[in-house]
């Protein structure tokens, strides 16, 4: 089976369980006052329990730029941070990252001494599958290295809808001692309802997502994804990937036309193939969207809290309402 760019592509690429943490439960995570003990039930059902509110937090990019805008800022992160170039990614978001001190910029990048240097008193991650081991960024090796110094929390990014993975960054946020941006969430939900308004608009446009790389393309299947499964949720027909692996399904270039669409949205993260560079397969330039236009980008990186998801909804619906419905007829 071919394999991809293991700077995050795959997700779910393994970690290791809090089997140290004691206790289990399914509230959705409770908090004392900063002065007393503190709790927080993760995602899979560890109760994570300190002397007092966790004040330096190590996190995975996307759950620190999630947490950043909600008031908590965490001391460290790891994951790709800054691209080859020295620019930021996407993932971050709002992170100052002149501030945040990083332990690694990739997956499987993990600096273990410069994250004991830190001091750090809570790690947050992703889970990103069915185990409580499949966890984003950390391998099993580190993970019990990091449990020596503190507890991991870990939030569901797994076949879970993006409203409930941003609900529980800010039930989170607010254990911490964040705060609720309500403006912020009655825009996400502005958005949602005019994405909503677009789909129903544009009934029976078919939509096909997809990673591309020198080998072909991967077509991505929402359920997996907690935008995509939202954008489906919304209305949206966003057509699925096949086969019996999680998350995509890989096809050659001469496969691509197996699923006829209207819209085609291309993965835009930096180890993708752009769109121009899709257009030098002679079975890419055929297909029925590409000769008509209809190519979109879509953002793949997480974005779980209300001010980053927004513009990333806002500039689907912009796309949705410019497609045409006929192109697969």
């Amino acid at each position: 089976m071919r394999t991809v760019s293991r700077r995050g592509f795959l997700i779910g690429a393994g970690g290791v369980a809090a089997a140290v943490l004691s206790g289990c439960g399914n509230d959705s995570g409770l908090a004392a006052s900063a002065s007393g003990p503190w709790e927080f039930t993760d995602d899979r059902g560890l109760k994570i329990t300190r002397d007092g509110r966790p004040q330096r937090i190590v996190a995975y990019v996307s759950s620190a730029a999630a947490l950043w805008d909600l008031g908590v800022r965490p001391i460290g992160a790891f994951g790709p941070q800054k691209t080859g170039d020295g620019g930021k990614e996407i993932q971050a978001g709002n992170l100052d990252l002149s501030t945040v001190q990083s332990v690694g910029n990739a997956w499987d990048d993990f600096n273990i001494e410069k994250f004991i240097s830190l001091d750090p008193d809570l790690v947050v991650t992703g889970l990103t599958g069915p185990e409580p081991t499949n966890l984003w960024a950390i391998t099993p090796e580190v993970g019990t290295k990091i449990q020596q110094v503190a507890p991991i929390l870990a939030l569901s990014e797994y076949k879970v809808t993006l409203p409930k993975v941003i609900d529980r960054y800010t039930q989170l946020a607010t254990a911490l001692g964040g705060t609720v941006d309500t403006a912020a969430r009655d825009e996400f939900q502005r958005a949602s309802d005019e994405l909503r308004k677009a789909a129903a608009e544009r009934a029976g446009l078919k939509v096909l997502v997809v990673y591309a790389d020198k080998d072909g393309i991967y077509v991505a299947k929402p359920e997996f994804f907690a935008d995509l499964a939202y954008y489906r949720e919304l209305g949206l027909d966003i057509v699925s990937g096949g086969g019996s692996e999680d998350w995509w399904e890989q096809l050659s270039w001469e496969q691509v036309a197996k699923y006829p669409a209207d819209l085609i949205l291309t993965d835009s993260r930096s180890f993708s193939l752009t769109q121009q560079q899709m257009a030098e397969f002679p079975t890419w330039q055929q297909l029925p969207a590409v000769r008509a236009g209809q190519l979109g980008a879509w953002s793949a990186e997480p974005r779980f809290n209300h001010q980053l998801a927004t513009p990333v909804i806002r500039q689907l619906t912009d796309v949705v309402k410019r497609s045409r419905t006929d192109i697969t007829v």
